[in-house]
């Protein structure tokens, strides 16, 4: 009897020691977890911001041609910076590249290569990060400007509706008939580890020139 209530006194002291020991281990990898999760964001802003002032030359293949008034012109080939975005109400003012990979995220405002270019009567899509192109973005409001300045004319949107998805809803980048200008970013903003959600934000032309396809087509 006495034997085993020394081998009980034993194990249990063996489980405080233990927990004594496993708490602060975990409460270290938590951290060490939020520290790398916040030293990532803090990085890509400062390799955001080093690119406003470092551009790398390009080295660019045009890939399609259209005519805006009668002007032959070039749509812009991956990693092309190609146009700016300006909210004024949002103090959004940054340069659009062509193609949503990382690095064009890192860019800039990027560009789905999967959706219409502006003046193409089709849906134009534009992704950014929370932390640095639309950080903002959140100030837009309904009826406000979005301005579209594009390597081949100016586009002006009115913000028609703004809304939150989950993050597989991909209904927002689906193809559509009618010209508009889809905006989004990860939801809610300053989010540590993966966002679930997504800020839209979606406008609808009100000026604008048209763009033809070689061929004639629109």
């Amino acid at each position: 009897m006495k034997k085993e209530k020394t081998l009980i006194h034993k194990s249990r002291k063996r489980a405080r020691v233990g927990i004594l020991l496993g708490i602060p281990i975990l409460l270290f990898v938590c951290g060490i977890g939020l520290i790398s999760v916040g030293g990532w964001n803090y990085m890509k802003q400062a390799y955001f911001l080093s690119r406003l002032f470092i551009r790398d030359e390009y080295n660019i293949e045009n890939v399609a041609t259209v005519k805006v008034d009668d002007n032959n012109i070039k749509f812009p080939y991956l990693g092309q910076e190609f146009g700016e975005l300006i909210i004024e109400s949002a103090s959004i003012h940054y340069p659009v590249i062509q193609g949503d990979r990382d690095v064009d995220l890192l860019n800039g405002i990027a560009h789905s290569d999967s959706s219409r270019f502006p003046g193409e009567n089709g849906n134009v899509v534009l992704a950014g990060h929370s932390e640095t192109v639309f950080k903002n973005l959140g100030k837009v409001k309904k009826d406000d400007s979005i301005i579209f300045n594009t390597s081949y004319g100016k586009y002006v949107y009115k913000v028609s509706e703004i809304k939150i998805v989950e993050a597989n809803d991909r209904t927002v980048t689906i193809p559509s008939d009618k010209e508009k200008l889809t905006i989004y970013t990860c939801y809610p903003f300053n989010t540590i580890g993966i966002p679930p959600q997504r800020y839209i934000v979606i406008g609808e032309l009100i000026e604008g020139a048209m763009l033809l396809r070689e061929g004639g087509s629109q």
